[in-house]
């Protein structure tokens, strides 16, 4: 597990390639929505595209110490994807 201080912000850098051609993927729209593990809600935060192209980052807080899951969701011209990932930790 990834650990995520509550209150401080946390940088995620995403990493996008297409697997059908190993190229990086320009030009998506990146949303990660963090929310406590079980619970429902959270805010959507944009990634920002950064200086390499396919990396993306989003800096994100959560407010408490806990269990939190993170939805990441892609959408470029040719898809529409979502990936969640469980049991990131704030401690």
């Amino acid at each position: 597990p990834i650990a995520i201080v509550p209150g401080k912000s946390s940088a995620f850098l995403i990493h996008l390639t297409d697997l059908s051609d190993g190229a990086p993927v320009e030009k998506a729209d990146v949303t990660l929505t963090v929310q406590p593990s079980g619970g429902s809600g959270g805010t959507p935060t944009k990634a920002k595209i950064g200086r390499v192209t396919g990396i993306y980052v989003a800096d994100v807080t959560v407010p408490a110490p806990g269990t939190y899951t993170v939805e990441f969701r892609v959408v470029t011209r040719a898809f529409d994807e979502r990936m969640v990932l469980d049991d990131f930790k704030a401690e």
